[in-house]
């Protein structure tokens, strides 16, 4: 065993901890090569099963050595920068995050030692306390290395094509059961655990040409990060912001980009509720007809919702409640029936009102009350009836959603 290197000169007078300290502090690369020779026998393998160079693995220990001993020299929380960099190091050369630690409690270990040697058994209330100050070095340090080697690990595996589609895969999968897989596709694309998040699902069409990256540029002037994927037939992002209004915001900038159905989760504030939002998402667009460019919201559409999820009971009530009107093509399909639907939608929008729905239509208010009068006598409900009218309600949207014919 060598000869520690702060008992070759006295101790200085009086003894302090931040003298102990300064003493190990004239010494950091005779130190460093002990700590270098240490970790190389503690992990057999460290160089050979890593691109890791020795002449590295001695930068990052003086820098590391020599930070701790000035935190503890001045008493100040340190500088983690040589902490963060051989994080990033090692992780750039495979080293294994649990030798990376190992490496730092080693390195505590040799300060220790050396501490020890250097007070040569005198005044043991400042050793007691040093101890305390050495060890919470060590972990603060091993804990600012881990975060940085995970960061590095992470960006280098989004750089990797195939490793970005499994992450991508991870985040945006809705039947998703471990919990860590998720928690690591969000540590990957640096998505906080907290904040103010929404899944969208966007139709895509070749006429339209929008992109995950001209998604993700439209909405970053309102301050909006995002992640996007590509699904069977769109395009799915993962939205974060400041605030829900500004989640607004985006959807609606997001709806104007793709001019097709947009489908918007519940709004949450925990990302791991992610895989939840990616099937309210999903769900939400199917609740618009298809072709249109309606943009609909998981928890305010709750008929569609209803029809969607169970879509051969939704057929059944479109032919049940609107007869005739149900048939979309073929020999008995009405002639009138595209306006005859479409009165009846204007007449819901403009909440009852045959004057609105005539100004939302450009007709006169006689045309709206002879198109309802026929619907009446096609479907047999009455528009005046409320029970009547829920029903044709539930009917129109059937068919919009079921295309029945």
């Amino acid at each position: 065993m060598s000869t520690p290197v702060a008992v070759r000169r006295s101790a200085p007078e009086p003894l302090t901890s931040q003298g102990l300290a300064a003493l190990l502090g004239e010494h950091v690369g005779e130190l460093s090569e002990r700590l270098v020779l240490d970790i190389l026998v503690a992990e057999q393998s460290y160089l050979e099963a890593t691109s890791l160079t020795r002449d590295e693995l001695a930068t990052v220990c003086t820098g590391n050595l020599r930070s701790m001993l000035d935190a503890l020299t001045t008493g100040a929380s340190g500088d983690l920068e040589p902490a963060r960099a051989a994080g990033r190091i090692k992780a750039e050369n495979a080293v294994p995050l649990a030798a990376l630690l190992h490496a730092f409690r080693l390195g505590g270990r040799l300060i220790w030692a050396e501490l020890t040697a250097a007070a040569a058994g005198r005044a043991p209330e400042v050793l007691l306390a040093m101890a305390t100050e050495v060890w919470a070095l060590v972990d603060t340090y091993s804990d600012a290395a881990a975060e940085a080697y995970r960061d590095a690990a992470d960006r280098l595996a989004l750089d990797d094509a195939d490793a970005r589609r499994m992450v991508l895969r991870a985040l945006f999968d809705e039947t998703a059961s471990d919990p860590a897989a998720v928690q690591d596709a969000l540590r990957a694309f640096r998505i906080p655990d907290a904040g103010h998040f929404a899944v969208v699902s966007a139709e895509t069409t070749v006429d339209r040409g929008a992109t995950p990256g001209s998604a993700r540029e439209s909405v970053l002037p309102l301050g909006v990060e995002s992640v996007w994927d590509t699904d069977a037939d769109g395009h799915l992002g993962l939205l974060v912001a400041s605030a829900p209004t500004v989640l607004d915001d985006a959807v609606d900038t997001l709806g104007r980009l793709y001019g097709t159905r947009l489908g918007v989760g519940t709004y949450y504030e925990r990302s791991l509720s992610t895989p939840t939002a990616v099937a309210q998402a999903r769900t939400a667009r199917r609740c618009a007809p298809p072709g249109s460019a309606r943009i609909s919201r998981y928890d305010a559409c709750p008929v569609p919702l209803l029809l969607v999820s169970t879509p051969d009971a939704a057929a059944r009530a479109a032919r049940q409640i609107l007869g005739p009107l149900a048939v979309a093509e073929g020999p008995h399909r009405l002639a009138d029936r595209d306006s005859l639907l479409e009165t009846l939608d204007a007449w819901f929008a403009a909440a009852g009102s045959t004057t609105a729905a005539a100004d939302r239509l450009h007709y006169h208010r006689n045309t709206v009350l002879y198109r309802l009068r026929r619907i009446h006598d096609l479907t047999g409900r009455d528009h005046t009836n409320p029970v009547d009218a829920a029903e044709l309600y539930v009917g129109l949207r059937a068919a919009e959603l079921a295309r029945v014919r």
